[in-house]
């Protein structure tokens, strides 16, 4: 069993996204915490715990994490070459993805290849549709500048070095109808072979509550999907050539026990959703072994977290599939109701959609 780090060197951000789950809300901006960027005593404590671990795990995992990670590319450097040290002496696998805005990749010239020799070989960028869609949902924080075109540039960047990239492009209602249109500048850019996929907006959090009026219904969104999936087939990207399919029991890592969201303040959180959020805490990890009660409670509600208890979920035919879907929305944003899933929407669809695909691969005549 391996163990896996969400880390966030640092929880500013260069963007003012107009959707960010981490704005301020009613409690406040959470990035008001102590350090701005995470500070040297800190990393301490996450290469000690890290250390703890190695001992008894077949491999560590770190995905960075923010704000924006590359705000702290640095801190980064020096946390991977010592995690790797680590996991080295023990003998275990290190692996690492990083899930920035991509603005800053196209900066400096050699930074792409620093993260590549930094073994950071996944990253999730967002592009939001075509740069008019895009510049007016994720501008820069300062003067509120356009974005695409240099996000556009790294991305480039790390195809030409052979990385693997994840690009998102987030809905809602303002820009479903741009969505398809991305997908021209991807392919002028002779970017067909990146994976693709589309993100649902949601009003999750206190941040992005403002939002609400603009997201679409999970019903929506799954119309929306079924299309953009036929259309990445049609036009032969990478992503469209294999069937959109579920995994057999979903499941996310903050209902697991090994997985760990770490902040700049040493604070540690079981979603990346509550990350900054104090209350939301499930110990420091400086004093993990001496946390209070109500941090343990907090944990143990994830890690006990389950949908049998819903009603819905046990009459739903999709259960062994979504398996309850979204913990935090379930516990925290709605409530008293699993955070249905496109799957209870659209699993008929893609069922057919494979089993033609499959019929068509097999009447294809074979190459001598």
């Amino acid at each position: 069993m391996g163990i896996g780090f969400t880390v966030a060197p640092t929880l500013q951000c260069n963007f003012a996204c107009t959707y960010c789950y981490e704005q301020a809300g009613e409690n406040g901006d959470r990035r008001d915490g102590r350090n701005a960027f995470m500070p040297e005593n800190v990393r301490e404590e996450l290469l000690k715990f890290i250390a703890q671990a190695a001992k008894t795990v077949r491999g560590v995992h770190i995905t960075w994490y923010g704000g924006e990670p590359l705000l702290a590319k640095e801190i980064i450097f020096d946390l991977t070459q010592k995690i790797i040290a680590v996991t080295e002496e023990n003998k275990i696998n290190y692996s690492a993805g990083m899930i920035t805005n991509g603005y800053l990749l196209a900066e400096d010239p050699g930074l792409v290849q620093k993260l590549k020799d930094s073994r950071i070989n996944f990253f999730q960028i967002t592009l939001d549709g075509p740069p008019e869609v895009h510049n007016r949902r994720r501008m820069l924080k300062a003067g509120g500048g356009p974005t695409f075109h240099r996000i556009l540039a790294g991305i480039k960047l790390l195809a030409a070095n052979e990385m693997e990239v994840s690009l998102r492009v987030n809905v809602d209602r303002s820009n479903m109808g741009e969505a398809l249109k991305l997908l021209d500048i991807l392919e002028e850019n002779n970017l067909k072979d990146i994976s693709i996929h589309l993100g649902h907006v949601a009003a999750d959090t206190a941040g992005c509550k403002s939002h609400e009026s603009s997201c679409a219904t999970m019903e929506e969104f799954t119309v929306l999907n079924q299309a953009f999936h036929e259309t990445l087939r049609q036009r032969g990207f990478k992503t469209g050539q294999t069937p959109h399919y579920p995994r057999i029991a979903y499941a996310c890592g903050a209902n697991r026990m090994n997985a760990f969201v770490v902040d700049p303040d040493v604070g540690m959180y079981k979603c990346w959703s509550e990350i900054g959020d104090k209350p939301a805490r499930i110990g420091n990890i400086a004093e993990f072994k001496q946390r209070d009660k109500n941090e343990r409670m907090h944990e143990i509600r994830w890690l006990t977290w389950e949908p049998f208890e819903y009603a819905d979920c046990l009459a739903c035919k999709v259960l062994p599939v979504c398996m309850g879907g979204c913990g935090y929305r379930a516990m925290f944003v709605h409530k008293d109701r699993p955070a249905c899933m496109e799957w209870k929407y659209s699993l008929e669809h893609y069922v057919r959609a494979r089993y033609r695909q499959e019929k068509n691969m097999q009447a294809e005549p074979k190459k001598s």
